[in-house]
């Protein structure tokens, strides 16, 4: 499975939703600590994933991507719907020192599989986004 996306090509990075990030078909989880997510990263690879279908992302990393997100997304459009809220929940978390995995999850079944292995360790939340929804797994 590969979605060919990653942090170091901008171009093939995850959509947004009237500039709010919203990244189609991908799981965001965030972890308490940066070792669980390695390890829940490690385990998707070894069953099978490709090291870019599920990128490891630090507590800094997301904090300064969803301040500068929201910062630039003030507008109506933007507000529309839960996306700034699930952005607002990730920079909270980051803020506290969550480690993130940003998993490439397009279907149930995928979604699914990846939860399992996610189960295996502690995490904060898993912010699943589909076409009109962000929905939060246990």
């Amino acid at each position: 499975m590969s979605n060919q996306t990653s942090k170091n090509n901008p171009s093939t990075a995850p959509t947004t939703d009237f500039g709010i990030f919203y990244p189609l078909g991908y799981l965001v989880v965030a972890f308490p600590k940066q070792e669980d997510a390695q390890q829940v990263q490690q385990d998707l690879i070894t069953g099978g994933y490709d090291r870019s279908d599920c990128e490891v992302y630090s507590s800094e990393e997301v904090a300064a991507a969803a301040e500068r997100n929201l910062a630039d997304n003030t507008g109506f459009l933007a507000r529309l719907g839960w996306s700034d809220e699930a952005v607002k929940t990730h920079l909270e978390a980051a803020k506290q020192g969550s480690a993130f995995l940003l998993i490439y999850a397009p279907g149930d079944t995928d979604a699914a599989r990846a939860m399992n292995v996610i189960r295996r360790v502690p995490f904060e939340f898993a912010h699943r986004y589909q076409r009109f929804t962000i929905e939060e797994l246990k």
